[in-house]
């Protein structure tokens, strides 16, 4: 018999084929890094808030250097030694709220009912009048922007005011592609006056010309033949807008676009996935960079779907998450702030930080999951698997950490039991994991779960087998 060295990858990423025998590939809570698999950030609780409390909404003011936060009914501003101050308060306690800043010390709190403005200058919280309903707001040129999500219709507030929307023809903006209302009003980063206006079933591009009748001029010729699904999806930064798109004749995907026509990150499998949610409305997404890595998180949380997926624009990946319990990551909405990034969640009231310094989940280990493709001979026939061997790196931490390994012999729709080895304790660095007499198969999927409350560093690893 022939002995053969095969690959195995256990670095990749979250490849979901549209039915498992296509690809069964999935990697839970670690990306990839110059070619190893490393943990994604862990996070750490850094704020009592309300404990029984619903995270609703976080901005960075970088002006008033301060997070602005909204919990339950409450505005809170937290400084940078994380000192609590509360400012204002809303008129409801639930749902999504929307924040954006203007030059006027100003900082304007959309609820979907009326908008809120705090000015930290003079440290006044109010109510702005207005005549229509507000969706998802942002500030350009010296403007608050926000969808009248009831008529076909934006609004631009006066100049540096946004107490002040006047129902003027010069403040008053159209939506005409398609029938249907604006869910969204997006400042396009780094593109200057460009705006996209985004509805359900389509994104229309406008750009501010400075035109006395009014100011905006949409793109004529052009627009995007996708809207928005959930205004909570749409995250902007790094002259990106990404967002979950969707139109009349197509169901949901994951788009981005750096000021003109948008490109499809989502793959047909990811697609097939995102078909199969009961209710991908339900979800919520913001960009986050981890170590020059920039991401795109989205969750779907929803009881029937509860999936976590990221893509990393850097390696073009899709990867999932999950919190220790293997539901949804609790991450909601997101802010930089401080060096750091923190976020509120859907689990209670508190301010978490996200970082790649922690490795567990607020003090709690939190699965590790790498399910690889399918190892099989190049002709295709059976094979004996002698031993199974990666490097990782081991003897670093002062936890333990163990790593389990199963085995699918038919496509990875069933794993036997799982074989567990303890790996070496601090300062004992041997790197390399083998295991042994794996067995006959036509073809064997590889899963591995690593253990412990320290880092994993994992590398692509080695099958001998025999035919």
């Amino acid at each position: 018999m022939n002995e053969l060295e095969v690959p195995v990858n256990i670095v990749g990423s979250t490849v979901f084929g549209r039915y498992p025998k296509i690809s069964i590939e999935q990697t839970y809570n670690m990306i990839i890094s110059d070619n190893w698999l490393v943990p994604y950030a862990g996070y750490k609780k850094v704020l009592n808030i309300s404990s029984n409390g619903q995270g609703r909404g976080i901005y960075h003011s970088s002006k008033a250097n301060c997070l602005i936060i909204v919990i339950d009914n409450m505005v809170l501003t937290v400084n940078e030694n994380l000192g609590k101050h509360q400012v204002g308060s809303l008129n409801t306690y639930t749902g999504d709220v929307f924040i954006a800043e203007n030059d006027a010390n100003q900082i304007a709190i959309s609820d979907l009912e009326t908008i809120y403005i705090y000015n930290y200058s003079t440290n006044v919280f109010t109510t702005a009048v207005l005549d229509f309903s507000p969706g998802y707001i942002t500030f350009q040129d010296g403007y608050f922007i926000s969808p009248d999500i009831n008529r076909s219709q934006w609004r631009l507030s006066a100049p540096n005011d946004g107490t002040s929307w006047p129902a003027t023809p010069n403040k008053v903006g159209g939506f005409q592609t398609k029938a249907g209302n604006p869910v969204a009003t997006v400042s396009a980063p780094g593109k200057g006056g460009n705006l996209f206006v985004m509805g359900y079933s389509v994104t229309e591009l406008w750009n501010d010309v400075g035109a006395q009748l009014f100011p905006y001029q949409r793109t004529t010729g052009f627009n995007i033949d996708y809207g928005c699904l959930s205004s909570t999806t749409i995250a902007a930064g790094d002259d990106f807008i990404i967002w979950l798109a969707v139109n009349e004749k197509s169901g949901p995907v994951i788009m981005y676009s750096s000021g003109g026509q948008a490109q499809q990150i989502s793959t047909d499998g990811i697609n097939f996935k995102l078909s199969q949610l009961k209710a991908p409305g339900e979800s919520y997404g913001f960009i986050f960079k981890q170590d020059g890595h920039l991401f795109y998180q989205i969750s779907f949380v929803d009881p029937d779907d509860n999936l976590t997926l990221t893509y990393d624009f850097n390696t073009q990946k899709f990867f999932s998450l999950c919190d220790q319990n293997m539901n949804h990551h609790i991450a909601k909405r997101i802010a930089a702030f401080n060096n750091s990034y923190y976020f509120v969640s859907f689990i209670d009231g508190d301010l978490y930080e996200l970082n790649s310094n922690y490795t567990t989940y607020d003090g709690l280990e939190f699965p590790r999951i790498r399910v690889c493709a399918a190892v099989k001979s190049a002709d295709n026939n059976q094979f004996i698997a002698n031993k199974l061997s990666l490097i990782i790196e081991q003897g670093m931490g002062v936890d333990r950490a163990d790593v389990k390994v199963s085995l699918s012999r038919d496509g990875g729709i069933s794993f036997n039991n799982y074989i567990s080895m303890t790996l070496q304790p601090l300062a004992n660095r041997m790197n390399k994991f083998s295991i042994w007499s794996l067995g006959l198969a036509n073809e064997i999927v590889p899963q591995f779960r690593f253990y412990g409350k320290d880092r994993f560093v994992v590398s692509n690893g080695l099958m001998t087998v025999q035919q």
